[in-house]
């Protein structure tokens, strides 16, 4: 693609938030932010009890995709070069083509859903696009689906264990009661045994460097900011961070013993606060599970991803 073309929209709609980036090529052929924005209409709130969406989470999210497609129309985003895609929300709401013809009939977008292969594909692109290592390992925790990538691609593997369905299946949330019993230490295990599906990947003898783990995702930003001990929540000093892997947990267990009103007053997103603990326990079991001693965390999420592969197809 040429540097001189119209910028392309990626938008990534999840079971928590709604993520939009416009985006073109600089002169280097390097990925140029024009726009990137995130909002979290919880599209998925209430689906682990009953396998449908939500109407009012489904508003909310539409009404957000509405926004989003004035934004793209506003700067200049040619409709063919336009990406929408639902992830792991999507792949288990029963109406799911139900609300995709009610979003499209309202804001004119055509939503694609991933399948998790696609899903995984796509955040380890946003991860090495720009010059990374292809020895990467990818780590993207969401609010319904942990997904694992490496080998330069070619591990892609995912599992069912995310911030929102696992808060409303074992902790309840917003009023609700938990759909399971056993609490936190059922979480734990559910975690535990979702994670199994991952490889020990990084059981390297200590003499030989490990590649490195990259953390993507909501949950992964918060940890930065609590690891750095931040006044309030900054995504710019969370990118690039750098943490130990036992922070994960120690910070799961701390928000765990915590209540809403004392997570607010942490350096946290609030729309996350009730989800939080869940999200860190699935970043903390993922990092023990590969061996990882020390990950980093991008907010260059599945979005990043999709606006490349845009662009590199019109090269």
């Amino acid at each position: 693609m040429k540097t001189g073309s119209p910028p392309v929209a990626a938008v990534d709609l999840g079971t928590n938030t709604v993520l939009m980036l416009v985006a073109r090529l600089d002169e280097n052929g390097r990925l140029q932010v024009v726009e990137d924005r995130c909002e979290g209409p919880r599209l998925g709130a209430g689906l682990a009890a009953r396998g449908r969406l939500d109407s009012a989470a489904a508003t909310r999210a539409i009404d957000v995709l509405g926004g989003f497609a004035r934004r793209i129309a506003e700067l200049g985003v040619p409709p063919g070069r336009v990406r929408v895609v639902g992830t792991a929300v999507l792949r288990r709401a029963a109406d799911a083509q139900a609300f995709i013809a009610q979003a499209r009939a309202r804001t004119g977008l055509a939503i694609e859903v991933l399948s998790e292969e696609a899903e995984a594909r796509l955040s380890y692109a946003a991860v090495v696009g720009d010059g990374g290592d292809a020895s990467t390992l990818v780590i993207d925790v969401g609010g319904g689906s942990t997904e694992l990538v490496g080998d330069a691609g070619k591990l892609r593997l995912s599992a069912p264990i995310g911030a929102v369905v696992l808060t409303e299946t074992y902790l309840g949330d917003a009023g609700a009661p938990p759909l399971l019993p056993g609490g936190w230490a059922a979480l734990e295990q559910c975690v535990e045994n979702a994670v199994r599906a991952f490889p020990a990947v990084l059981a390297v003898p200590p003499e030989r460097a490990p590649p490195e783990t990259v953390c993507l995702g909501g949950s992964a930003s918060n940890l930065a900011c609590l690891d750095q001990q931040l006044v309030a929540y900054d995504e710019k000093k969370a990118e690039g961070h750098r943490f130990p892997a036992q922070a994960a947990a120690v910070q799961a267990r701390r928000l765990r013993d915590t209540d809403r009103d004392a997570r607010l007053r942490l350096p946290i997103e609030a729309s996350r606060a009730s989800i939080l603990a869940s999200g860190l326990w699935c970043i903390a079991a993922t990092l023990a599970r590969i061996g990882a001693r020390t990950a980093r965390v991008s907010g260059r999420g599945l979005r990043f991803g999709l606006a490349r592969e845009l662009l590199d197809q019109e090269e």
